[in-house]
This record gives C-alpha cells, structure tokens and sequence, in this order.
C-alpha cells in the first residue's frame, strides 16, 4: 500500500474517532450538563422559595395562634353532648322565663346524626391537611308551642343568646280563637365530639318528677284553660282536692 494511500486511512480512521468521540462523549456530556443546570434551576427556585417562607415565620407563627384562639371560641360555642335530659331541661327552663310567655305542651325528639363536613382537606399549595377527628352531630327537635307574639320573639331571643349552638330551621303557627299562637318550631341542638371539652351532667333536682306536665307552669302565663284560670291554679285546685 502506497504511503499516500495509509495516510488517507489514517485521516478517515481520525475524523471517526472524532465522530464517535462526540457522539459518546461530548453529546452525553452535553446533555447530562443540560440536565444539571434544569435541576440547579429547579432547586435554586425552591430555595428562593423557602427563604422567603422562613423570612414570614414570625407571621405565619402568628396566624396559626390566631387561627387557634379562633378554632377554640368555636368549640366553646358548642356543646360537648347533648342528650334527652339536656333537651328537656332547656326547654323547661324555657318556659320559666316569664318574658317567653310560653307553654310547651308536646316535644317530639329524633336521633342524634352526624353532620358530613362539606370542606376539603387539601389546599390550594396541594398540601394535605391532616382531620383531627372532631365531628358534629345535630338533633332535630320539634317542639309544640303556645306563647303570644311577643313571646315568641322573646323565644327566638332565647334560643340565639343561649351559648350552646341551636338553630331554628323553621316555625308554623296559628292565631287561636283565644288569640294565642298556636304551633310547631322545628329546634335543631348540635353538639361537638372529639374535643377535650368534658361533657357535664344537667341538674334536675329542682324538676319534679312522676308528672305528665314535665315542663311546670308559670304564673300569669298567656296560656289559659278553657274555664279561664291558668295551668298552674287548675293544678292547685286538683291537687287540694285529692288531698280533701
């Protein structure tokens, strides 16, 4: 082989080497240092992102305590159960404001169910919140009643200035012969469990028992008998009569 003819393969053989030297090395460095630099922008993005977060600690921090106090007014504003006793005894005590000028002759309670939390628990960051296992249950109670017009605003009064959630969802009444209003109130008691909040008893030494008329009487109520007198002195007549 002639030597003009070695040194063109050897030429070719170079520029080949060269080919595949950027094929397999350069052009994979290449893209490796291109992915580095997509990553180091990823990561830069992220710290800048971080640093500004940890430059408004002091604000979340305050927030979160705010959102707290917040979240602690809400469970004071609910009771920790609510049982029939509870019910029974709110709305006895009820009656015995004389502003109410209110009778209750019939109550009709249903079974506690659990309220579903219509919310979500994730935001908009993507960030999952964790439930922290406190639900709320309501009580739907219907309850008969004869009171006045005013009453029945001084009743509506009552039942929102009272601590404990309650929730009027609706009111059907009449206006008698005797001029009385005369209907249902639809009364919803709600409760909270899975707080810290223990649940207290309700004391009802002072109500007397062995009675068909659980709820008591009040003096100079606007609900009469049909012979005229009140509840209470129809009571005392038939009371004084059995003892004679």
């Amino acid at each position: 082989m002639k030597k003009n003819e070695i040194m063109l393969l050897l030429i070719v053989f170079g520029i080949l080497a060269l080919v595949l030297s950027w094929q397999l090395i350069y052009k994979s460095n290449t893209t490796k240092a291109q992915e580095i630099n997509t990553q180091n922008e990823e990561l830069q993005q992220t710290v800048d992102r971080l640093e500004i977060l940890n430059g408004k600690k002091p604000e979340y921090a305050a927030a979160i305590e705010l959102m707290k106090a917040a979240d602690d007014l809400i469970i004071d504003s609910f009771a920790s159960g609510v049982r029939v006793e509870d019910q029974v005894m709110y709305l006895y005590n009820m009656e015995l404001v004389d502003a109410n000028d209110a009778r209750v002759p019939t109550v009709s309670l249903q079974a506690a169910e659990l309220v579903p939390y219509a919310g979500t628990l994730t935001t908009e960051e993507g960030y999952e919140l964790q439930d922290d296992g406190i639900g709320m249950y309501r009580l739907e109670t219907t309850v008969g009643l004869t009171t006045t017009n005013n009453g029945l605003k001084n009743v509506l009064n009552y039942i929102y200035g009272m601590d404990s959630r309650k929730s009027v969802t609706g009111v059907t009444f009449t206006t008698g012969q005797d001029g009385y209003l005369t209907g249902n109130m639809k009364l919803d008691f709600f409760y909270l469990t899975g707080t810290d909040v223990p649940y207290v008893e309700q004391n009802i030494s002072g109500v007397s028992t062995g009675t068909t008329n659980i709820f008591g009487v009040l003096n100079g109520s606007a609900v009469q008998s049909e012979g005229g007198q009140d509840q209470d002195t129809e009571g005392e007549t038939a009371d004084a009569e059995g003892e004679e």
